[in-house]
């Protein structure tokens, strides 16, 4: 008769998987908020890359006529898709007319009384409106509205301190909510000379 060897089986215990278990909690505890603070700066690019756009529009808009126009329509500023963050003018500002050679009539203006921008020509939260809209910011809220706060004249700028339009200068700006928790809204402007500031940091 034959007798058969049975292999010693050995496994982990309940100390050691809870051991593992409690191991990979830190490292996900502090692998996560370095995460979202990454994809919260990527996010960032969205608004100076829209806001680039817009610049590039205005410039080409005072070249044909000698004034900036706070109009998506008018200067041929078309933003396209989702948009995270909500962009433009606070108010009307210099609008061109027929004086200025612009005899085009405009019936999307990308302003509201309450700057709303973007969300006012594109539409908000997936209702697409000219191509695009503005989606709601990281808490689960409307993205803010563009104020005239957003905008700063520092350095001693003869640049408007809103964000609208004058006859020879412009600063546009953008504003949304990239990461949850108390830190609040991310503001980005932009001017005629294309300089580009974060004016409030909304990444914690």
């Amino acid at each position: 008769m034959f007798s058969v060897k049975r292999k010693s089986q050995s496994g982990f215990s309940l100390v050691e998987l809870m051991v593992v278990v409690a191991i990979i909690g830190i490292l996900a505890s502090i692998a996560i908020p370095s995460i979202n603070k990454y994809m919260a700066k990527a996010r960032q690019s969205e608004a100076k890359t829209n806001l680039s756009s817009l610049y590039t529009a205005e410039k080409a808009f005072y070249a044909e006529y000698n004034t900036f126009d706070s109009r998506f329509s008018a200067v041929a500023y078309t933003p396209e898709g989702q948009l995270r963050y909500n962009i433009g003018f606070n108010a009307a500002g210099t609008i061109a007319n027929a004086g200025n050679g612009f005899n085009t009539t405009i019936t999307n203006a990308n302003f509201k009384a309450a700057g709303a921008g973007a969300a006012a020509y594109c539409g908000v939260n997936g209702a697409f409106q000219n191509g695009c809209t503005v989606l709601r910011g990281a808490t689960g809220a409307n993205n803010p509205d563009i104020a005239a706060g957003i905008c700063t004249a520092g350095g001693g700028s003869a640049h408007p301190a809103a964000c609208t339009t004058a006859a020879a200068t412009f600063r546009a700006g953008a504003a949304a909510v990239i990461q949850s928790g108390a830190v609040g809204e991310d503001h980005w402007s932009i001017d005629d000379s294309k300089v580009i500031r974060n004016t409030r940091n909304g990444i914690l």
